[in-house]
């Protein structure tokens, strides 16, 4: 596979991921999927090691590592609702965990 190609997979798989997560949204308004919460924390997390990044991956949530992450983030202003949506699950997942 030469970069061309690679690059072509990322994007397809860019706009997949954005497409379901506004489908999901629209469904869900609240975000309490944890697929679609893992599907947004992949799209926006800051890097591999991340309590986002490991939430998307392996569903390993660190409630407050991951709230301080999504306040650091800087994201596009279409992005803004799915920063919200995550947030919203993490803190009801908290809530749920104590």
């Amino acid at each position: 596979m030469n970069s061309s190609t690679f690059t072509t997979a990322t994007a397809d798989q860019s706009d997949k991921a954005r497409q379901l997560i506004e489908l999901g949204l629209a469904m869900d308004p609240e975000a309490r999927s944890e697929t679609l919460a893992r599907l947004i924390a992949g799209s926006v997390h800051g890097g591999a090691d991340t309590a986002l990044c490991r939430f998307a991956g392996a569903g390993e949530l660190r409630p407050e590592a991951a709230l301080t992450e999504l306040n650091s983030l800087r994201v596009p202003f279409e992005q803004e609702a799915w920063v919200d949506a995550l947030g919203r699950y993490i803190l009801a997942t908290a809530g749920d965990r104590s």
